[in-house]
This record gives C-alpha cells, sequence and structure tokens, in this order.
C-alpha cells in the first residue's frame, strides 16, 4: 500500500487502507468535497481519481472535516461497509477524538458541554447557539495546562452538528486557537497561527466486515506542534 496519495499539488496521507474502506490524514487548508465555490481540486477529487487508476469504484466520504481542521477521516469503497459505518455513527459506536489547543483553562478541567445548535439565519456560513436547535454534547479533558494562557484539550463529540466544537469551546470561554469565526484573535495573538489548531486525532470502531475493533490515529501536524512549544517558550 502507497504512504500518500497525491494528485497535482495535493498530498494526501494514507493511514490505512484495505478492500473496504480507507482512512487519510486531511491537511489542514484542503476542502474535502466540491461545493459551489470549490468545484474540484478537493480531498475527495485526489481519492477517487487515485483508485480509479487502480480500476476501483468511486468512494462515499463517511463523514466530513471543516477545510482548517486537520486529521484521520474515513471513505468507504463498498455499499456495505458504508452502511454498517453509518449505522456505527448512528448508534455512537465508532469514537472520533480531536485535540485542541485552546484560550484560557477550562473549569472543570474534565465536562462535557450540551446545547441546542443551529445555522444563523443572519449567517449561513455560521451556527449559533438557539433554544430551538438541534441537541449537542461534547465530552472533553484537559490534557496540559501552560502558564502562558492555554490548554491542550482531547475532545470527543457524541453528535456531529455543523462547528460543534468549535461552538462550544467558545461557550466554554476557551476557544481554538486560530479561530476567526468563534474566537478571540488578541487572547492568542503570540502564536500567530494561521488555521484554527483542531485536528481529528483518533478514529476507534469495528470493521464492518472483520469485525475486528480498529484504532486509527493520525499524528499531530508540524504547526500544532510549533503553536506547543510556543505556548511553553512564553511560561
Amino acid at each position: 500500500m502507497p504512504s500518500q496519495i497525491q494528485a497535482g499539488e495535493i498530498i494526501i496521507t494514507l493511514l490505512y487502507e484495505d478492500t473496504d474502506l480507507l482512512v487519510v490524514d486531511k491537511p489542514a487548508g484542503l476542502v474535502v468535497h466540491p461545493a459551489y465555490k470549490h468545484p474540484d481540486g478537493t480531498l475527495f477529487d485526489a481519492v477517487r481519481d487515485y483508485l480509479y487508476k487502480r480500476g476501483e469504484a468511486r468512494p462515499c466520504l463517511l463523514h466530513r472535516l471543516d477545510k482548517d481542521t486537520s486529521g484521520a477521516l474515513i471513505l468507504t469503497k463498498t455499499d456495505q461497509a458504508r452502511q454498517r459505518l453509518v449505522r456505527a455513527l448512528e448508534q455512537r459506536t465508532l469514537t472520533k477524538q480531536y485535540l485542541g489547543l485552546v484560550c484560557g483553562h477550562p473549569v472543570p478541567a474534565v465536562g462535557q458541554i450540551r446545547a441546542r445548535l443551529r445555522r444563523d439565519p443572519a449567517d449561513r456560513l455560521r451556527t449559533h447557539i438557539h433554544p430551538l436547535g438541534d441537541e449537542s454534547l461534547t465530552r472533553y479533558h484537559t490534557l496540559r495546562v501552560f502558564a502562558s494562557g492555554f490548554s491542550l484539550l482531547a475532545l470527543q463529540p457524541i453528535t456531529g452538528r455543523t462547528h460543534q466544537l468549535r461552538i462550544h469551546l467558545a461557550a466554554l470561554g476557551t476557544p481554538l486557537v486560530g479561530d476567526h469565526v468563534y474566537g478571540e484573535p488578541t487572547r492568542w495573538a503570540p502564536l500567530h497561527p494561521s488555521r484554527h489548531l483542531l485536528h481529528a486525532h483518533l478514529l476507534a470502531f469495528q470493521h464492518p466486515t472483520t469485525n475486528e475493533r480498529l484504532t486509527i490515529t493520525a499524528p499531530l501536524p508540524a504547526d500544532v506542534e510549533e503553536a506547543l512549544e510556543a505556548c511553553t517558550a512564553l511560561e
């Protein structure tokens, strides 16, 4: 199995692949699937072309990540794999864990965030907390606290609402470093982030054919590592 998929200037690391599915390490800044403003040059295009050249069928995205979120993403190759993994998502037996560098220190250090979320009618690119929105739940625990005023958190979204983690962290008073939509730029200015520092670090699920329990991790990208070093240097 090749370690990378390359399509033009797009380079994507393969974390796992078999006849049913593949898991890729999405780089920050890459759009996941074609849309009105991004008709091509997406992660999906690169994976589709990679499989086409090998005589394989068009893949299916199981879930999505924001353009500036990096990390592990599943695409399925068969209808059976898609159906079984969609069921795992619905039954919440597919675990997703993210790592996020945030401003401040959450109180309590371990907890969960509940809120009702819906699209903001004044700005369709945003989601906001609203009493008529859909229920959302995120569990979190603090991995590291920096005296410079930042924290590294492990985040587990139990539901999958648009921008859920970003909104929940802002509501907790600890917005993501680099999140210009829901965050506070003056708080992270010393770190000079180029994007919001959220990384899909781990996926754990039962294989749709073999029933083997898989745990797949995506290593921290260089910009998050550099930001963590900067947090230490500022202490």
